[in-house]
């Protein structure tokens, strides 16, 4: 990849955090376990979206916003698969056209209209777009297939973050903090050597990938399923797919068998949807290809959920989001360090999406 820190920007102000969301991309909009027929209301991307399910089960996304007088629709009613406003009564079928109209002589403006969104469920997520209809590629949504799938075995999880979604891309992104905020919940440790690392950059992902051979592999990571002074090689690598979903990848193999899938692997799936410049929903899912039917491990990771991700990541996100406006108004920069590499070819990639957002 080349030298890494000859490229790294020695200082910048705190720009990431005001650069504009980002709408032509796929976002989590929620489980799909969490939508059913009764309206789910979330803020996503500073616009109020309504989810619900028609009677035949397809997932639904609406402005929930009447354009007639502004009520949220989410105060109505269903009428089968329609929704009626409970301010004036016009009905929208789940297209968003209007359908109905009970007032006065009767007839539907021609821009009385819900705005719908493209929404797509695959492997248990409702994903959605919510930029140009047009550009809404399947393609481009990070490979979830393990949920799914009888070789893997998931623990899902999501909260409320009060911060910018891009501090959790960037700590995510960061390995370094693991060795100090997640030391007591599940640090790598500080044994560790590394062999190889490098980044690997696409039109809009980014993989960094490291690698410590001969190694004993960290006992947080798989527990008593690596037996102690038994030494193999262990990757602990990153997928970051535009703009804010991502991928760990922690293995461990017999020595020259990384990452070809012989060894134990654990998936950390983290899908950060932004509801404003300063908050976000946090889905996450810890998936692994051993010990499938053990419901110690399932509660060991749901702990490490609530701990690392809930108490530690994000409470330093928010931490950090609550003194931005100090360090703008007194001009505080913030330095980087060789480790800040992925997040800065990131924040480099996430400028040029912004601009042509535009």
């Amino acid at each position: 990849m080349g030298n890494v820190d000859s490229n790294l920007e020695t200082a910048r102000l705190l720009r990431p955090y005001e650069r504009p969301l980002i709408r032509n991309a796929w976002y989590c909009a929620a489980w799909s376990h969490e939508v059913g027929e009764d309206f789910l209301t979330r803020r996503i991307l500073d616009m109020p979206v309504l989810l619900y399910r028609t009677s035949s089960g397809e997932a639904v996304a609406l402005l929930d916003i009447c354009p007639h007088k502004l009520a949220p629709m989410h105060q109505g009613s269903r009428v089968g698969d329609n929704i009626v406003c409970g301010y004036h009564g016009l009905e929208f079928d789940c297209s968003g056209a209007c359908v109905s109209n009970p007032q006065g002589n009767r007839e539907i403006p021609q821009a009385a209209r819900l705005r719908s969104f493209p929404l797509l469920e695959k492997w248990g997520v409702l994903w959605i777009w919510t930029g140009d209809p047009a550009r809404a590629d399947p393609a481009k949504i990070i490979d979830c297939s393990h949920f799914e799938s009888p070789q893997w075995r998931t623990v899902k999880g999501g909260h409320y973050v009060r911060s910018n979604y891009m501090l959790l891309v960037e700590n995510l992104l960061d390995l370094g903090h693991a060795l100090f905020l997640h030391k007591q919940t599940g640090g790598l440790g500080d044994n560790l050597v590394l062999s190889d690392h490098r980044i690997e950059q696409g039109e809009d992902t980014l993989r960094d990938l490291r690698l410590y051979r001969d190694t004993q592999p960290p006992a947080t990571v798989f527990g008593k399923y690596v037996p102690r002074g038994v030494r193999l090689d262990f990757n602990a690598d990153m997928l970051w797919v535009a703009p804010s979903m991502l991928r760990s990848h922690n293995g461990c193999s017999e020595s020259g068998h990384a990452r070809d899938g012989s060894g134990l692997s654990l998936y950390g799936t983290h899908l950060l949807t932004p509801e404003t410049q300063h908050s976000m929903h946090y889905f996450y899912g810890t998936s692994r290809n051993y010990a499938l039917d053990d419901p110690e491990i399932d509660e060991a990771y749901r702990r490490f959920q609530r701990d690392a991700l809930h108490k530690e990541d994000s409470m330093v996100a928010e931490s950090i989001d609550a003194v931005l406006a100090d360090t703008m108004d007194l001009g505080v920069r913030m330095v980087t360090l060789s480790t800040d590499a992925s997040g800065i070819r990131v924040n480099r990639m996430l400028d040029r999406m912004a601009e042509a957002d535009r």
